[in-house]
């Protein structure tokens, strides 16, 4: 039976945000409602109710995350939401891709979920009774086709040089129907976006070093929440789910350009779903997009 994580109860975000009323102006209400039903591109207003490592009971002796601190926390129940109504007398399977010391692995256990990890320095992964297996993220995973219910991938996407590689074997390794979570800092910000303006730089983004061959010390895939929609489609992976962890200050202190953003960007794109995406609250204001991708048929993919 999967078990729920400990988690502390997350309010919608409501499209109220510092006595401001964030609503699209190109869009009527019921074509908002409709839309957004239909994508699902939910916004979490989870800046004040953000769960950290301490709120969620953790043992001491359990392994810990190389991310942000509270994204193993709040990611965790999500996944196991999402997956807990798996038709099958098995606990549902789930891949920890790029698992690091095993934080997120750990929680998924403790659920009662079916946990398998795999990392490029599988000598760091630290969970008891989970196998990790050595596996890089740009090349071919050691896993049989349709093996998972869910795959997750927690900051691991802006590592890489070919993200569409990484979509095309998630979507391998998936089930029909199953889901792939990840994780990835926001270049969409109202802070990323002042900061490109300024230094060139977007958020998480610094200089590269040519001279530096490791894949996990930088960051060097910047992508935003429209470009992932359409790499995670083209890879047969529909983005159902878009929320984030929190809020920024910095971003929200950027607020009262809202207007001129929804106004540009309509009459210079008009309206579509991605650039609804790309301006929710969720976007701008937030500081790690959350997605949840699902595995769509086989005719739909398209060729990488």
């Amino acid at each position: 039976m999967v078990r729920r994580p400990d988690e502390t109860a997350r309010p919608e975000y409501d499209s109220h945000l510092m006595g401001v009323r964030f609503r699209h102006p190109v869009m009527s209400p019921a074509d908002e409602r409709r839309d957004f039903r239909s994508l699902d591109f939910r916004m979490t207003n989870s800046h004040a109710a953000m769960p950290s490592e301490a709120d969620n009971s953790v043992p001491p002796t359990a392994p810990r995350g190389l991310t942000i601190p509270g994204l193993h926390a709040q990611l965790a129940p999500l996944v196991v939401a999402q997956i807990e109504g798996t038709e099958s007398a098995q606990p549902p399977r789930v891949l920890d891709l790029g698992a690091g010391p095993g934080g997120m692995s750990y929680r998924l256990q403790q659920a009662g979920l079916e946990v398998e990890a795999c990392d490029l320095f599988p000598e760091l992964f630290q969970c008891p009774n989970v196998a990790c297996r050595r596996a890089d993220a740009q090349q071919p995973l050691p896993y049989q086709s349709g093996r998972f219910d869910a795959v997750v991938a927690i900051e691991v996407v802006e590592h890489l040089e070919s993200q569409l590689a990484l979509f095309g074997e998630v979507y391998r390794l998936l089930k029909p129907g199953g889901k792939f979570f990840f994780t990835t800092p926001n270049i969409a910000s109202l802070k990323s976006r002042l900061s490109y303006l300024l230094t060139g730089y977007f958020y998480s983004h610094g200089p590269l070093d040519p001279d530096v061959d490791d894949p996990v010390s930088q960051h060097i895939g910047p992508t935003t929440p429209d470009r992932y929609r359409f790499l995670l489609a083209r890879s047969g992976l529909k983005l159902k789910h878009l929320t984030t962890d929190r809020f920024q200050r910095s971003s929200l202190g950027l607020a009262w350009l809202v207007p001129l953003i929804w106004t540009l960007t309509r009459l210079k794109f008009s309206s579509t779903p991605g650039t609804q995406m790309e301006n929710a609250p969720g976007t701008l204001f937030g500081r790690t997009l959350v997605g949840v991708a699902q595995k769509g048929p086989e005719h739909l993919r398209r060729a990488a």
